[in-house]
């Protein structure tokens, strides 16, 4: 519920994320009940340069079993970054 509520009264963030410079990594569930998963793929429109990725099956949460996923995702975007 405090997410809900976060997510209402923070309003429109598009500009603010267009402004930044820095390597992101958005990673969105794509059965997400508290945020469909447009609202990452708006996310990852708006900041230069991210890269999105969903997963199948994925709610609002990050479940175990997929963390050495993350992980490497993770891993390869500070790579490709420090090149």
């Amino acid at each position: 519920m405090r997410q809900a509520v976060a997510v209402i009264k923070s309003g429109d963030r598009t500009e603010k994320l267009r402004s930044l410079k820095i390597p992101t990594l958005v990673i969105h569930g794509e059965s997400d009940k508290m945020i469909d998963v447009s609202g990452g793929k708006a996310v990852a429109t708006a900041i230069p340069g991210a890269e999105l990725i969903t997963f199948e099956g994925m709610g609002h949460e990050l479940p175990k079993p997929l963390w050495p996923e993350f992980a490497e995702r993770i891993a390869n975007l500070i790579h490709r970054e420090s090149l």
